[in-house]
């Protein structure tokens, strides 16, 4: 068996700071499990999509994050071929060791939060293939635009709270941080007017709070948004929620956290490979609990093409 060629990519900012802190004992861990292997600081955000991208380019075949989802999303980035949905690698795999305050498609996937656990299970297991989603921004224009997520991107309320919270320094917010933002956004914010067309074939137009397109099933800090999403399956999960009331929606957060909203009246459930979104209001877009652009849209499906080490 020919060995892995390994390099490993620190986010020493995530955890609020703790990976820089805990970065030899999480080498030492490593080396445990893996004779050779370089690593590499990231300095700034989204510095780990273009560190990924050399890495692979320089034949580096299985990249390791340390970090939390937003690692974890510029790394995978960074498999892609600039502006193209071809990967430079297409056998390269990708494993995380699980150090970030925001992990939520890391929970999903059931990755060991322990240290040794998390190497151990890169070092012995077989890589799945799991899909991506690609949004694509301005589709109808010249200046379209691209961006990977892995986990669950999503317009109106999701996008406002992360808006939020990206004022808020990464070391100083908590696990609590995306709760306590919604609680914050609530008292302005309005469901958004927008028309969603599914597949090139169903078109949905109504006033939604939010709009959640997931590959995996949990965002905002332990909500299951989408309690069937499967990363595999080829397709996305798109979940809807219509308009609600201030109190409404603090009243049935729960359904969030146990992974019944499917159960709710106002949430509109459908499974898609390709949704186009468009809206006549300014409504925000957001990734992986990073900040994107704003609709109009295009999601994406890109089946099987991320090698997870899981």
């Amino acid at each position: 068996m020919i060995a892995d060629k390994v390099h490993v990519i620190v986010n020493p900012f995530s955890a609020r700071g703790k990976t820089g802190q805990r970065w030899n004992t999480i080498k030492e861990i490593v080396k445990n499990y893996f004779k050779e292997f370089k690593y590499i600081f990231t300095e700034k955000p989204k510095q780990a999509t273009q560190i990924a991208r050399e890495i692979l380019k320089d034949g580096f075949d299985l990249i390791i994050g340390v970090g939390g989802d937003g690692t974890l999303n510029e790394i995978t980035n960074g498999f892609f071929q600039r502006n193209s949905k071809t990967t430079i690698n297409e056998n390269a795999s990708l494993g995380i060791i699980p150090s970030g305050t925001g992990s939520d498609f890391i929970r999903f996937m059931k990755i060991p939060r322990d240290l040794k656990e998390s190497v151990e299970l890169i070092k012995n297991s077989k890589s799945k293939k799991i899909d991506i989603g690609r949004i694509t921004y301005n589709p109808d224009t010249d200046l379209q635009n691209h961006q990977f997520f892995i986990n669950i991107a999503d317009f109106g309320l999701g996008a406002e709270v992360i808006k939020k919270l990206a004022g808020i320094p990464s070391l100083k917010r908590g696990p609590f941080s995306y709760y306590k933002g919604l609680l914050k956004t609530l008292g302005t914010y309005s469901s958004k007017t927008v028309k969603v067309v599914i597949d090139d074939s169903k078109t949905i137009e109504d006033k939604f709070l939010i709009g959640a397109i997931a590959n995996g099933g949990i965002f905002g800090g332990g909500m299951i948004i989408a309690p069937r999403a499967e990363p595999d399956d080829g397709f996305f999960d798109l979940v809807l929620i219509q308009d609600m009331k201030k109190l409404e929606i603090i009243s049935n957060t729960p359904h969030l956290y146990r992974g019944t909203i499917e159960k709710h009246p106002k949430a509109i459930i459908q499974r898609a490979k390709k949704i186009e979104i468009t809206s006549d209001e300014t409504v925000h877009i957001e990734y992986d609990g990073e900040m994107g652009k704003t609709l109009p849209a295009i999601f994406e499906i890109i089946e099987r093409k991320i090698n997870l080490r899981i």
